[in-house]
C-alpha cells in the first residue's frame, strides 16, 4: 500500500527533473512576453535573417556587381510607397485598437464601419499615386544607371510589373492594419510569416532559373496574393459584416467616427514626419546609383539587407505589442500600458545591440573564409558607424510608437528638425563622399541631433500628456 501511494510521488519527481530545462524556460518566455503573434513575428524575422545569406549567395552567383546594384535600386524604389502610407498604417492600428472595446455597441460598430470605408478610399487613391511616382522615378534612375554601367539588363518590363504588384499591396494594407488593431494579430503575423517564407523561395527559384530582375516581380506578387487572401477570403467576413451595416442616421454623428476629426489632425503630422524621414533614410541606394556607381550601391544594398533584418527582428517586439498597448490606453488602463511598453523597449533594444554586434563580427571575419564575399559588403568600420545610427533610430521609434498608442499627436517640431538635418547630411554627404558621406552624415545627425531633440520632446509629453507646441 505504501509503495502504491509513493509511486506517483517518485514519478512526479522524475518528470520534474527530466523536464527541468523546459520549466526554466517558462520565466524567460514570460519575461520576453512571448505569445503566438510574437512567435510568428519572430519566426518571420529569424527566417529573414537565415534566408538573407542564402539570397546573397544566389545574387552573387546570378548577378554581376553592377547588375546587383540595379537589383537593389529597383527594390529601393519600392520604398516610395512609404511616402503614400505616410505613417497612416500605425494610426489605423491605434484607431482600431481604441474602437475594440466598443464593438459590442451599435455606435462602436458604426465607428468601425466608417474607419474601414475611409481607410479604403484613402489607400485606393494612394496606391494609384504610388504607382505613377514609382514608375517615373524608377524609369529615370535606371535609365541613367544603364547608360553608365552598360549592364545589358532588360529592366523596363520588370519595373512595370513590380510597381503594379506593389500598388496592389498598398491598396490592401489598411485592411491588415485594421485587423491587427481589432484583435486579429495572430492572423496578420502568420500571413506575414508566410509572405516572408514563400517570397524567399520564389526569389531563389527565379534566380536559379536565370530570371534575374523578375525574381523581385515574383516576390512582390506573392506579397500581394497573401494579403488578398487574408483580407478577402480568410477574414473577409469581418469586413463584410461592417459593409452590411446601414449608414448612420444623419444629424446624430457627433459620437461617430470622423476621418477629419479623429485621424486627419494626427495624420497630416505623421505624413509630414514620415515623408521627411523616408527622404532622409530610405534612399541611400538611389543616391549611390544616381551619383556614383551601381557597384558601390550594390555593396551598401547588401549590407542594408542584413541590418534591416536585424532591425525588423528587434521591432517585432514593438509591433506585436503596439496594438495591445493601444487597446489598454483605449480602455483607460494607462499604468498597465506603460509597464508593458517599458518592458518591450528594454527587450527590443537588447536584441538590436546583440544582432548588430554579431553581424559586425561576421563581416569583419569574412576575409578569413577566402570566398571574396567581403567585396560584396561595406567595410567593417563603416558597418560600425551604421550600427550606431540604427540604434539611435530605434530609440526614436520606441518613443514615437508610445505617443501614437496614446492616440496623441506626434512630436512634430522635434521630428522635423531632426529628420531634416539627417536628410541634408545624407544627401549632401552621399553626393560628395559616396558611402562614407552617407553613413557618417546619417549616424552623426541621428545620434547628436535627432535623438536628443526627440527625447526632450518625449519627456515633455510624458509629463504633461501632450506634445510640445
Amino acid at each position: 500500500r505504501f509503495h502504491g501511494r509513493r509511486a506517483p510521488i517518485r514519478h512526479s519527481t522524475h518528470w520534474q527533473s527530466h523536464f527541468k530545462p523546459l520549466m526554466v524556460l517558462k520565466p524567460l518566455a514570460e519575461y520576453l512576453q512571448l505569445d503566438r503573434a510574437l512567435v510568428y513575428a519572430m519566426a518571420a524575422r529569424v527566417w529573414q535573417a537565415l534566408s538573407g545569406p542564402i539570397t546573397i549567395i544566389f545574387l552573387v552567383r546570378s548577378l554581376s556587381l553592377s547588375e546587383q546594384g540595379i537589383y537593389y535600386a529597383i527594390a529601393n524604389i519600392l520604398g516610395l510607397q512609404m511616402f503614400f502610407e505616410l505613417g497612416l498604417l500605425n494610426i489605423l492600428v491605434s484607431q482600431a485598437g481604441h474602437q475594440l472595446a466598443t464593438l459590442t455597441t451599435a455606435a462602436g460598430q458604426q465607428r468601425m464601419r466608417e474607419l474601414i470605408r475611409s481607410a479604403q478610399r484613402w489607400f485606393g487613391g494612394a496606391s494609384i499615386l504610388f504607382a505613377l511616382s514609382a514608375l517615373g522615378v524608377g524609369w529615370d534612375t535606371l535609365l541613367r544607371a544603364e547608360v553608365e554601367a552598360h549592364t545589358g539588363l532588360d529592366w523596363e518590363l520588370p519595373l512595370l510589373a513590380i510597381v503594379i504588384a506593389a500598388a496592389g499591396t498598398v491598396a490592401l494594407s489598411p485592411a491588415l492594419a485594421i485587423l491587427e488593431g481589432a484583435g486579429y494579430r495572430e492572423d496578420v503575423y502568420r500571413i506575414r510569416l508566410l509572405q516572408m517564407f514563400s517570397g524567399s523561395l520564389v526569389v531563389w527559384i527565379a534566380l536559379s532559373l536565370g530570371l534575374k530582375l523578375w525574381a523581385l516581380v515574383l516576390s512582390a506578387a506573392v506579397q500581394f496574393l497573401w494579403s488578398g487572401y487574408l483580407a478577402w477570403i480568410y477574414r473577409g467576413s469581418f469586413f463584410g459584416k461592417f459593409r452590411q451595416l446601414p449608414p448612420a442616421p444623419s444629424g446624430g454623428d457627433e459620437g461617430l467616427f470622423s476621418w477629419s476629426r479623429d485621424v486627419l489632425p494626427v495624420q497630416w503630422r505623421y505624413a509630414l514626419i514620415s515623408g521627411i524621414y523616408h527622404l532622409a533614410t530610405q534612399f541611400f541606394i538611389l543616391i549611390l546609383t544616381r551619383y556614383h556607381s551601381p557597384a558601390e550601391a550594390g555593396r551598401l544594398g547588401m549590407t542594408l539587407s542584413v541590418t534591416a533584418a536585424i532591425q525588423a527582428l528587434a521591432l517585432a517586439w514593438v509591433n506585436t505589442k503596439f496594438s495591445i498597448v493601444s487597446a489598454h490606453h483605449g480602455a483607460g488602463r494607462r499604468e498597465v500600458a506603460g509597464t508593458l511598453w517599458r518592458h518591450t523597449a528594454v527587450v527590443s533594444t537588447g536584441l538590436l545591440v546583440l544582432g548588430m554586434s554579431a553581424a559586425g563580427c561576421v563581416i569583419a571575419l569574412l576575409p578569413l573564409a577566402g570566398l571574396g564575399l567581403e567585396n560584396r559588403f561595406i567595410a567593417p568600420w563603416q558597418f560600425a558607424i551604421l550600427a550606431v545610427g540604427c540604434l539611435a533610430n530605434h530609440g526614436i521609434a520606441l518613443q514615437g510608437f508610445y505617443v501614437l498608442s496614446r492616440g496623441a499627436r506626434p512630436l512634430l517640431v522635434a521630428s522635423l528638425i531632426g529628420y531634416t538635418a539627417i536628410a541634408i547630411a545624407v544627401w549632401g554627404g552621399g553626393y560628395l563622399f559616396a558611402t562614407y558621406g552617407i553613413l557618417l552624415g546619417y549616424t552623426l545627425t541621428m545620434s547628436l541631433v535627432a535623438l536628443p531633440l526627440h527625447t526632450a520632446a518625449y519627456l515633455h509629453f510624458r509629463r504633461v500628456g501632450q506634445a510640445p507646441s
